[in-house]
């Protein structure tokens, strides 16, 4: 496992450029393979088991409640994850202290947001869950899972900063961390239900917050980097990047979101939702290696820009995408092959899905294509172009939702695989168009986008 992404660069040593970016890439792509697949398994499991305890029914509650705690915890991060990863891969060597002052000002900030979204939480939670699922009395349930937000927000925001740093070691530390406290949810579930499984993920977040901290810090101090809370409001510059950020991560998360709401609003939506979430798990096993290449190209293909390294850049980019695209087939490939079988694992009335685990397999591949090339055009700062390809992907969803087609977990899904299948042969196109620019081009395009 551990050796699987120097076996994979081998694979693509025609695309990438340079062997000192071949190494880079491949030591990272090692430890945050290995940590998020440890990660994911375990993950994995504690969904089976859970479902398997609780039930169906039980199981769509808890999935609205997470799906609604990503959507905020997303939200919460205001889009400074990804703009503060760019700034700090940017700055890294050049620039240690002005590092040490962007990672302050980043953790001060999101500190606040979480605070303040942690208590809006609270005091509208009874709101929250007659608005989301009326009569099913999950107030004390979104309550407390507030906690569950707050630490989620801050723990993705440390994460985004050790992957500027290219600290990809202690990402793996972070990640095999969370997933070996996964066990928590497995107990707390069994003996309180959805409520349990709430107060569990809780915990788990509070100490993979706690970890990450410690890492942070530990690598700040390895690579001479003073972080500072003094005088730090001077950085907010990275805002204006984050705001493009932001809004093309409501446009996305917050889509996903809502049209799952509405499926598990209608009679028998729950059962539905269920269904559709539990597929959905597999889709996230299979798209660990897409997102894993996302956090370690992004810093790369950055320095690369930052560099005027147009060549490196899309080399890099095409060989991590042709890795990306091929893994995650061959894991599609086995989703069709064994559907039924697959979704029984969860338990009794699971079983049914094995269709729409089928349509997942397939959006899988367009996801893979999309995180990949999401990543070149971040990387690139060409903001304004991915927040208009997150708005549209997310309007033909709802667009699809709202004329009928997402009434059942198996429309829901090839809602998704229709949206995200335009957008990304979309997004490789604007891609493209933009390395074929000249390089003056490209310079006045970012100082535009800044």
């Amino acid at each position: 496992m551990w050796q699987l992404p120097e076996r994979l660069s081998q694979i693509s040593d025609k695309y990438l450029p340079a062997q000192s970016l071949k190494k880079r890439l491949a030591v990272g792509m090692s430890w945050v393979t290995a940590g998020s697949l440890f990660r994911q398994i375990s993950n994995f499991l504690a969904v089976i088991f859970v479902a398997r305890v609780i039930g169906m029914s039980d199981f769509g509650r808890l999935a609205v409640i997470q799906s609604t705690v990503l959507m905020i915890s997303s939200f919460g991060q205001a889009g400074i994850g990804l703009s503060t990863a760019k700034y700090i891969a940017s700055n890294r060597v050049s620039n240690p202290q002005r590092t040490g002052r962007i990672i302050g000002f980043t953790l001060s900030f999101v500190g606040v947001v979480s605070a303040v979204i942690g208590l809006l939480v609270v005091s509208c939670s009874h709101l929250l869950a007659e608005k989301l699922l009326p009569g099913h009395n999950l107030a004390r349930d979104f309550s407390l899972s507030s906690v569950w937000m707050m630490f989620e927000i801050i723990s993705l925001i440390q994460f985004r900063m050790l992957a500027g740093l290219e600290c990809f070691r202690s990402c793996a530390t972070i990640t095999s961390c969370q997933g070996a406290l996964l066990p928590i949810v497995w107990v707390t579930s069994h003996y309180n239900g959805v409520t349990g499984a709430v107060l569990g993920y809780s915990a788990v977040s509070i100490m993979g917050c706690l970890i990450g901290q410690v890492m942070l810090q530990k690598e700040c101090r390895r690579l001479g980097i003073p972080i500072t809370y003094r005088k730090v409001w001077g950085e907010r510059s990275i805002l204006r990047m984050s705001t493009m950020v932001w809004l093309s991560e409501i446009a996305m998360n917050a889509t996903n979101w809502a049209v799952g709401i509405l499926l598990a609003r209608r009679p028998d939506g729950l059962a539905e939702y269920a269904i559709f979430n539990a597929a959905s798990r597999y889709q996230n096993v299979l798209a660990f290696l897409p997102t894993r290449i996302f956090h370690v190209s992004l810093p790369v293909l950055a320095n690369l820009q930052a560099e005027g390294n147009r060549h490196g850049f899309t080399k890099a980019l095409v060989g991590l995408g042709a890795i990306s695209v091929l893994v995650t087939a061959a894991g599609a490939s086995v989703l069709m092959l064994f559907p039924d079988i697959l979704m029984s694992w969860y338990g009794k009335g699971f079983g049914t899905g094995g269709d729409v685990l089928g349509v997942i397999a397939v959006l899988c591949v367009a996801t893979s294509v999309w995180t990949v090339a999401s990543a070149g055009l971040w990387a690139a700062e060409q903001s304004r172009q991915m927040l208009g390809l997150d708005l549209l992907r997310g309007s033909i969803l709802v667009l699809l939702c709202l004329t009928g087609i997402a009434t059942t977990a198996r429309g829901l899904a090839v809602a998704h695989l229709i949206s995200y299948s335009t957008c990304a042969i979309l997004l490789v196109w604007v891609l493209y168009r933009y390395l074929r620019q000249p390089r003056s081009a490209d310079q006045a395009t970012v100082k535009a986008d800044l």
